[in-house]
């Protein structure tokens, strides 16, 4: 047997995931996904990179089920199509979300550390006369701290996911992962910071965490990534009822009551109050 007609076996025995994970590797080494698009577009016709992998996950299955009966053969390709697709769009949730989460996320610490260093400026007389200084440090710190646990959180998941859907290869691009773990030390600097100034300042001790509250808030960041990429794979496979009946679960999901100190929105709503309170 040459050595094409050995690669072009290989080719056609890759699982979903491996596909995916041949397909990552070549994205990764352009470092972010702009250039990675921008590449892609330069191309004599752009080749959408779903639709390849599609195609080689339709073909490589229909080989390796040949002399099957037509409904097996046709049923195995539309699963192999769905795990692709659904693997696919998760990679692409997953940079997406992070990208939103640290442009988020570097826009609060640059607050954050004003709003420390305008507490921190504050001369012990002008401090004890405000009767707001002691309030306002402990909000700081609250806030901190919750922007904290939900960049552990959201790591937590990220692993999670990657472990179960991705033979545990980090999704996000090298660029991404780099300005990821920079911004996880900013904020873990911030907070430290803030929790020893607050006990050198006499701020009364922070009401301890909830020891739960990274776990429920992990498992909810899990379901944000995993469940709109079946849903988006299913509506891509033409399977639209079960599509809207995942994404309409996972929604209900969100809007149910949580449990105190969990509710991203109730935390949303406290960063909005604190944001506005210091920049008045």
């Amino acid at each position: 047997m040459t050595l094409s007609r050995r690669l072009a076996k290989l080719e056609t025995s890759l699982s979903p995931t491996q596909l995916v994970l041949r397909w990552l590797a070549e994205a990764h080494a352009f470092g972010d996904i702009e250039p990675y698009v921008a590449s892609l577009l330069a191309q004599d016709p752009p080749v959408a990179p779903l639709d390849r992998l599609a195609r080689e996950a339709a073909q490589g299955t229909r080989t390796a089920m040949r002399g099957k009966g037509p409904e097996v053969v046709n049923a195995a390709v539309r699963s192999a199509l769905r795990e692709t697709v659904f693997r696919f769009e998760l990679v692409m949730r997953i940079n997406v979300t992070a990208h939103e989460l640290l442009d988020r996320q570097q826009l609060l610490d640059a607050l954050f550390a004003a709003q420390l260093a305008l507490l921190a400026s504050e001369d012990g007389k002008t401090s004890r006369a405000d009767a707001t200084y002691l309030e306002r440090f402990a909000l700081v710190r609250r806030v901190v701290a919750m922007r904290a646990v939900e960049l552990a959180a959201s790591e937590a998941a990220r692993g999670i996911v990657e472990g179960r859907f991705l033979d545990g290869h980090r999704a996000l691009f090298p660029d991404v992962a780099a300005a990821w773990d920079e911004q996880v030390k900013s904020t873990e600097v911030i907070a430290d910071t803030v929790v020893r100034l607050a006990e050198l300042d006499g701020v009364p001790p922070a009401v301890p965490p909830d020891p739960e509250a990274l776990s429920r808030r992990t498992t909810e960041l899990v379901a944000d990534l995993v469940e709109p990429a079946k849903a988006d794979a299913l509506e891509k496979a033409g399977e639209g009822r079960q599509a809207l009946a995942i994404a309409s679960a996972w929604v209900r999901g969100k809007l149910a009551p949580k449990a105190a100190g969990g509710d991203p929105v109730a935390d949303q709503e406290l960063i909005d109050a604190a944001s506005s309170k210091w920049l008045t």
